[in-house]
């Protein structure tokens, strides 16, 4: 259990591969912490809003993520195999499917963007004013969504081929730039959540260009002469997409889930700000997915793809040890500090910040089982078990916990705390079935020489 920890030629190279990628979820997260005091310094309804507004932009990263998953996981078994070719081939991929779903994506955004905000804010009191707010938000920083798009591209073809520093440094100029162009637009020119917006706008556009420089400056494997003939080998264009479309529906799935539970939350009056909150706050949760999921990504696929399957399945249980004492430190952090975080988001109401510390104290106690429900999908997700990360992410998403949310919502008087106690006690469970199907080792395979 503890060999995560004394296994010196482990931890190096995890800490090599993973710590660029944490260290800019970090700041990541520090900085989105910033900006969201600095939207707080406003109203308690841009605060609001702003919340309602971002779950768009919750459902489209993840959406975008699930584009170009299907590649990845390909990248980082070819790169194991040193595969050069195929590794390019699976880049390009990755720029025609991300055309084609920002081409259909775009336009449902300011369709049904201003319907999609209402259906969160509508129980509310001050729900008109809030409306506005978000809706004024959401339609400057869609912009941001065509860079960002473009940014993963290039990112997550970094990370896939254990080239992580670059990624880090990429995030770092959107998480600086965004910083500084927030406190011009924010608190300088009192541009509220419009001045969040154009912030963000400014930011993407930055990481963008930085991301492009650097891969073409480093000749990253999989960008050089990537353009050269715009063709991608049909019988692996056809395995991509076979594995692909899965993972895409899944991520989808799930952030239609997410939100689907945080509306039942916003079922209550009054609470909107304090779910904002811990949203925030469960931030830091990401620092963790990111280097594990980095972890495991590159070091396990990367085993696979040399066919190295013991040392899979060993890098992988090391791993997984890994999160889960990571997530106990993390969870009793989060604990130690509830009464004071939502402290610092100055004009959301009082009764609010209260709530949110009671929120904050039952996510911290049953990250432990988040940790272990993630490690477990990307576990299944690097062999290929694109089924099975269906079945555990999106699920057991749609068929317990929403169904669960809505019911205590909708037909029970209980009050938010307990609602919100029982959904994320699901954890546990999906845990329990995550283990299971890891333990089967199914996942163990070299999807390169499928078929």
């Amino acid at each position: 259990m503890f060999k995560c920890f004394t296994d010196k030629a482990f931890l190096k190279r995890f800490i090599r591969i993973s710590l660029p990628v944490m260290i800019s979820g970090f700041i990541s997260f520090i900085v989105g912490f910033i900006d969201n005091i600095m939207v707080g310094t406003v109203s308690n309804e841009v605060v609001s809003g702003v919340y309602a507004a971002n779950q768009v932009t919750y459902i489209f990263t993840l959406a975008i993520f699930g584009v170009t998953e299907g590649a990845g996981i390909f990248i980082q078994q070819f790169s194991g195999a040193n595969d050069e070719k195929n590794i390019k081939q699976c880049h390009l991929y990755k720029w025609f499917s991300t055309i084609i779903f920002m081409i259909l994506c775009m336009p449902l955004i300011y369709i049904f963007g201003k319907n999609f905000i209402h259906l969160f804010c509508n129980k509310d009191s001050n729900s008109e004013i809030i409306l506005n707010e978000g809706v004024k938000y959401l339609f400057l920083v869609a912009i941001s969504y065509i860079p960002y798009a473009i940014s993963n591209i290039y990112s997550s073809s970094l990370k896939e081929i254990g080239n992580t520093k670059p990624a880090m440094y990429g995030g770092l100029v959107a998480i600086f730039s965004n910083v500084i162009f927030n406190a011009i637009f924010i608190i300088g020119l009192n541009m509220g959540a419009t001045g969040a917006a154009i912030a963000t706008i400014i930011a993407r556009v930055l990481e963008m260009l930085f991301l492009i420089f650097i891969s073409y400056y480093k000749k990253a494997t999989f960008c050089f002469n990537v353009f050269k003939d715009l063709k991608i080998d049909f019988k692996l264009f056809g395995l991509i997409t076979k594995k692909g479309w899965l993972l895409f529906l899944n991520e989808i799935g799930f952030a239609f889930g997410m939100v689907l539970q945080s509306m039942a939350y916003s079922q209550r009056d009054g609470v909107l700000s304090s779910i904002s909150i811990v949203s925030t706050i469960s931030n830091v949760f990401g620092i963790l997915i990111t280097g594990l999921s980095t972890g495991i990504g590159v070091m396990v696929g990367s085993d696979l793809g040399a066919d190295e399957f013991d040392k899979a399945i060993d890098d992988n249980k090391k791993l997984n040890y890994l999160g889960f004492f990571s997530a106990l430190i993390v969870g009793v952090f989060l604990i130690a500090l509830s009464p004071v975080l939502p402290y610092m988001f100055k004009e959301v109401d009082h009764n609010q910040k209260m709530l949110a510390t009671k929120l904050i104290i039952i996510y911290g106690s049953l990250l432990f089982a988040a940790m272990l429900s993630v490690t477990s999908y990307f576990t299944l997700r690097v062999g290929g078990k694109t089924l099975q990360t269906f079945l555990l992410d999106t699920g057991t998403m749609i068929f317990v916990y929403v169904p669960v949310s809505w019911l205590l919502a909708k037909f029970t008087n209980l009050d938010i705390v307990w609602i919100f106690l029982i959904v994320h006690s699901i954890d546990v469970l999906k845990s329990i079935l995550g283990i299971f199907l890891m333990k089967t080792h199914g996942w163990v395979r070299n999807i390169t020489k499928i078929e």
